[in-house]
């Protein structure tokens, strides 16, 4: 094992870091968008002219 297998290296652990963090945002606006594309489907009325 290499002496350095024990150091952090700090530059891989920012990268990984801001790819986890851009990749929760990027999840985050997916389910936001679809969650809104679902309400807003349910909210519109229907085409059909039914009667009550």
């Amino acid at each position: 094992m290499h002496t350095s297998a024990s150091v952090i290296d700090f530059a891989l652990h920012r990268k990984r870091r801001q790819a986890r963090a851009a990749a929760e945002l990027m999840w985050a606006m997916y389910a936001a968008r679809a969650g809104l594309a679902v309400f807003t489907a349910q909210a519109t009325p229907s085409s059909d002219t039914r009667r009550a």
